[in-house]
């Protein structure tokens, strides 16, 4: 699913009315009544219900209006409160207020601080607070009684629906303009905003849903939207073909390097994860004192002893046993608990610069990496999957300056650098060499724990074994692992989750996105 900026909707929205003909009001009712049935679910399509709508005076308020006109005509009790004067109210959205008064109903203006007190009143009243108050559109710091209608909402027990996007919420980067409306449902229209799937936006919308309110195919395609929302549909569409007929080799060869001394565990949950994503056959290699544990972990991967230095990491020596492996594989995977020794930055160098089958870079072999400008020479394709605080010592920027622009931010360094980003995180965001980006929707914080991204690496590995390339293994395979840590939690909780889970649940994460009815996706 395509996922739009606040400018792209803008265009969006000016193409349908201007040059395919279908009015504003047909849109903003098409709008209200999408809005209106997900209200009427919320009060469980209870008539005696009371509903607070706030609105402001451009198109979110306008479909408030609408809201209200609709909601009052199924017997269902609204206030309506006006942010400011209903004479500065204009357009489309002057038209549904003009409406609702030539039926004798009440608007509400805010003007004063004084006005606030009725507000609480009502809302104290409520059984639902519908939030129009702001839209796409807003740029800087919140001024007037916004600010404070916001604290007001937030404050109440009840819940809270917002129409397009939660009021104060910046459609873009999921940033609050100093406060936004903490929605417990937001309807948005044709299309997810950016700042509405990344975070911390995601935290503010609550359940997104996403209204079709007919406007054309052709009005979004003009746009050349390169950013896509990673739901089932989609990543159902990247799931490799597996023929009946085959065998192991069908499937493609992994290689992973991975292991020192203390860090057999990332090595196993990596290694096994390439299996268990579907890959033929996986050799790993690992520093060669390490090797009989390694071969007591594992009994379908296959292991591989490496030139060592003392402390058991992988010396200088193993770089030609190395390239071996690679040159009977069809994709390497390199980094997991690796460490970060003299001894592994140069090993690294010479995998990216000799060996010229695909990389999937992650952990340690991202620490070490001294010369990004390395990237940018390789032809064969090369993922990385850093955590923000990997992305803050690569491109030398801080960890606040990632967070703050996760998409633009990997964005831009996959394109530069010709490689495909996967800057895990809340919303992990995967950005190509050619400019696209995948947004994930899958996933919890029981992901926060060790192990979890070495089995991402294993998956993203796995299925460009298979033959998929970067980006869509990247953004499948994060699908995946986002959907085996939602399908852990019949069993688990955010607190006990482990890594090892994600791998166990692997099975029901493919049966799931192949349609198996015994459980259900979130999106």
């Amino acid at each position: 699913m395509k996922v739009a900026t606040a400018q792209q909707m803008q265009q969006i929205d000016r193409r349908t009315i201007e040059k395919l003909g279908i009015p504003g009001v047909v849109l903003m009712e098409n709008a209200g009544q999408a809005v209106v049935d997900t209200v009427f679910e919320l009060l469980d399509y209870n008539l005696e219900s009371q509903v607070v709508i706030l609105a402001g005076g451009g198109n979110n308020g306008g479909d408030g209006f609408v809201i209200a006109r609709l909601l009052n005509n199924l017997g269902i009790g609204v206030k309506v409160f006006l942010l400011g004067k209903s004479e500065k109210v204009s357009g489309d959205a002057e038209v549904n207020l003009n409406v609702l008064k030539s039926l004798d109903f009440e608007i509400i203006e805010l003007e004063i601080e004084d006005d606030l007190q009725y507000v609480m009143q009502e809302l104290k009243r409520s059984d639902l607070i519908v939030d129009g108050l702001l839209g796409t559109g807003i740029k800087g710091e919140l001024r007037g009684l916004v600010p404070d209608l916001i604290d007001l909402i937030n404050s109440t027990d009840y819940p809270v629906l917002s129409i397009d996007i939660p009021s104060g919420l910046d459609a873009d980067t999921g940033y609050p303009h100093g406060k936004a409306v903490k929605a417990d449902v937001t309807v948005t229209f044709a299309l997810p905003k950016l700042g509405l799937v990344v975070y911390p936006g995601c935290e503010y919308t609550g359940k997104l849903e996403i209204a079709d309110i007919s406007i054309p195919k052709e009005a979004v395609e003009t746009q050349q939207i390169k950013s896509e929302w990673v739901t089932a549909d989609l990543a159902r569409q990247m799931l490799p073909k597996r023929k009946s007929f085959s065998h192991k080799g069908s499937f493609g060869r992994a290689v992973v390097v991975a292991g020192s001394k203390g860090m057999t565990g990332a090595a196993k949950l990596s290694s096994l994860a390439v299996l268990k994503s579907g890959a033929g056959i996986t050799t790993l290699g690992v520093p060669k004192s390490l090797h009989s544990i390694l071969e007591e972990k594992l009994t379908e991967v296959m292991t591989k002893p490496l030139s060592e230095t003392r402390e058991s990491c992988l010396s200088l020596n193993s770089f030609p046993e190395i390239k071996a492996l690679g040159e009977e594989a069809d994709v390497m995977a390199v980094g997991p608990g690796v460490s970060q020794s003299t001894e592994i930055t140069y090993i690294l160098h010479d995998i990216i610069t000799d060996i010229e089958i695909p990389l999937v870079i992650d952990a340690d072999g991202i620490n070490v990496i001294r010369e990004l400008e390395l990237l940018k020479d390789r032809e064969a394709p090369t993922v990385l999957t850093p955590h923000p605080g990997e992305m803050a010592r690569l491109i030398n920027k801080s960890v606040d300056e990632i967070e703050a622009d996760r998409i633009g931010v990997a964005s831009k360094w996959a394109t530069y650098l010709g490689v495909t980003i996967v800057l895990k995180g809340a919303s992990t965001v995967i950005a190509t060499a050619d400019g696209k980006v995948y947004v994930n929707s899958t996933g919890n914080s029981g992901l926060s724990t060790a192990g979890s991204g070495d089995v991402l690496t294993g998956i993203i590995t796995g299925l460009m074994a298979q033959g998929l390339a970067g980006a869509k293994a990247s953004a499948l395979g994060v699908f995946l692992h986002g959907l085996t840590a939602d399908l852990a939690l019949e069993e688990e909780t955010t607190y006990t989750l482990l890594a090892g889970d994600l791998i166990n649940n692997l099975a029901k994460a493919f049966k799931t996105l192949e349609g198996d009815k015994r459980w259900k996706l979130k999106r």
